[in-house]
């Protein structure tokens, strides 16, 4: 696998890619979160290590363009410092899958590594979600087993959206994860595509699936019952 590690102490960086190859691993060090939000645009890492204190610019706004750009199956641990609670549920809350403090502890951090590769195995490659399909392969989604023709921008609001059901996801969230790396748009862009694709995969119960829009907040996707 190819390890991303954005970390500004070079020394620090150098032990974790040598107990990664040690591994067989590869991975690649990034001294500043720009730099690795910049490789983001055209090379592809299976897996992201991110020190939450960066010289330039936050931990959190590099794990934002990690997930804008890659998506939310690759696994993301952050090293920090900051070992209360309140940081804890703010790093995981923010999209983190786990993380390890400051000073690393080797034999865990690499426990943790092993514990995240066996939870993120590859999902099959088509998942169903009410009568909607989706095809990660392909990058397209079907209802009733008819091609639904979506913008890139679409299909990856759609995938965030198919992925959290049940669960109410902020405007905010929203726009900072599908368009972390356009540098534009705001929350109204959200409610455009949110409106597009109700229409577009019969959101509003004819696939089984309702997207409501609750008012101040954002968007929630519930099944329903059909009949």
């Amino acid at each position: 696998m190819i390890f991303a590690v954005v970390e500004d102490s070079r020394n620090q960086a150098e032990v974790l890619r040598a107990l990664l190859k040690s591994e067989g691993h590869q991975a690649e060090v990034f001294l500043d979160g720009n730099s690795c939000v910049e490789a983001l645009r055209d090379r592809r890492f299976d897996f992201f290590i991110i020190d939450w204190s960066l010289p330039d610019i936050g931990g959190d706004e590099v794990l934002r363009a990690v997930r804008g750009k890659c998506g939310w199956e690759v696994p993301v641990i952050f090293c920090t410092g900051r070992t209360d609670e309140a940081a804890a549920s703010d790093i995981l809350r923010l999209g983190a899958d786990d993380f390890i403090p400051k000073p690393i502890r080797y034999m865990e951090f690499m426990a943790r590594i092993h514990v995240l590769l066996r939870r993120c195995q590859p999902r099959p490659a088509m998942q169903q979600v009410g009568s909607i399909e989706i095809d990660l392969g392909g990058r397209r989604i079907m209802l009733a087993g008819v091609d639904v023709d979506l913008t890139q921008r679409e299909f990856e609001l759609a995938l965030i959206l198919l992925r959290n059901v049940g669960r109410l996801l902020s405007r905010d969230e929203l726009l900072s994860t599908v368009w972390a790396l356009d540098g534009g748009g705001d929350t109204r862009t959200v409610d455009t595509h949110a409106s597009r694709l109700r229409k577009r995969l019969g959101l509003a119960g004819e696939s089984g699936l309702m997207l409501s829009s609750v008012y101040g907040q954002g968007y929630r996707l519930d099944t329903v019952q059909s009949g």
